[in-house]
């Protein structure tokens, strides 16, 4: 059930961003929903290497990059997303950007919000 909501949340997310974000283009409702699907998969998929790839980094900011890992990692993932979906498109950097700055919120709003429910009372 998680992960059904999960994908509602990043599918409702890419289909505003599409609406109010100029330089990003969704085809149809269910475009996004694939869209959500696809960028979960790769995030599970390839996340962990991104962030493997990016240890050292961490390591020599002094864990400062840590913040930032979560947003690299969506940028890249949603880039590849974009080249793999055919009605999906990002056309410029400032898009790709934006996108994933909102991704990002998203899934630790999502993230935030299942841990608070899980907390006993």
């Amino acid at each position: 059930m998680q992960t059904l909501l999960h994908l509602a949340a990043l599918s409702a997310a890419v289909l505003g961003i599409a609406r109010f974000l100029p330089g990003v283009e969704v085809k149809s409702v269910k475009t996004a929903i694939v869209v959500a699907v696809v960028f979960s998969v790769l995030n599970v998929a390839l996340g962990w290497l991104i962030k493997v790839l990016l240890i050292v980094p961490v390591i020599l900011t002094l864990g400062l990059l840590f913040f930032f890992v979560p947003f690299i990692v969506n940028t890249a993932i949603l880039w590849l997303t974009d080249k793999l979906i055919a009605g999906f498109e990002i056309r410029t950097p400032r898009a790709l950007l934006w996108s994933a700055g909102v991704i990002t919120v998203v899934n630790w709003l999502f993230e935030a919000a299942v841990h608070a429910h899980r907390l006993p009372a």
